[in-house]
């Protein structure tokens, strides 16, 4: 498993995955997670729904080494307790299933996504919700300014390639996705959500 803990003084120590213990990436994209739990030996599994996302990441390196799914991270095709890491780094995140698929102890879950930033007690909340799967809070690390500045990014991206997504994913798809990064924006630079690392076990 992975985990990042915080050391006294604020400095952060990594433990690797354990070789053969087995990981989710949930919501993959190209599996980035995933293909470097893969070239530690874990046994590592990348689901998302997008087709061309999961064929991208399999040709990258270690990408042999994973076991590729297409399916939605809403309902997990997996059995209860299947995994002893699972990974979400993504702003879609589903509590439930999430924890459904970890083991019920000695797992570990990494969660890099949208996380309520306006100080009115929303991240305990946030966090509230996952403890009535029984999970706990070992790690935090913001990174709204990182994500805010990789979201403008892709926003811009989108726009000037037009053509080419319209092309592959139609207009209805290109919209919604520009409309998504739109929002991801608008909010961060509100102040009402923010970007967050976090690992969690239970």
């Amino acid at each position: 498993m992975w985990a990042g803990r915080r050391r006294r003084g604020g400095s952060w120590s990594v433990r690797g995955w354990r070789p053969g213990e087995a990981m989710l990436d949930a919501g993959a994209f190209v599996g980035a997670a995933a293909r470097a739990a893969a070239g530690r030996g874990v046994r590592a599994v990348a689901l998302d729904v997008v087709p061309d996302f999961l064929a991208a990441g399999r040709a990258m390196s270690h990408g042999a080494g994973v076991a590729w799914v297409t399916a939605d991270a809403r309902r997990l095709p997996f059995a209860s307790g299947a995994f002893a890491s699972v990974w979400c780094l993504e702003s879609s995140i589903f509590p439930r299933e999430l924890s459904r698929v970890a083991r019920t102890t000695g797992a570990t879950l990494c969660l890099g996504c949208e996380a309520p930033a306006d100080g009115r007690g929303g991240l305990e909340a946030f966090l509230d919700e996952w403890a009535e799967y029984g999970w706990r809070l070992a790690a935090h690390r913001p990174l709204t300014l990182e994500a805010l500045a990789t979201w403008r990014r892709c926003e811009a991206e989108l726009v000037a390639r037009r053509p080419h997504f319209e092309a592959r994913y139609g207009s209805r798809g290109y919209l919604r996705q520009l409309d998504h990064l739109a929002a991801l924006v608008a909010m961060y630079e509100r102040g009402s959500a923010g970007h967050a690392l976090m690992v969690l076990e239970r």
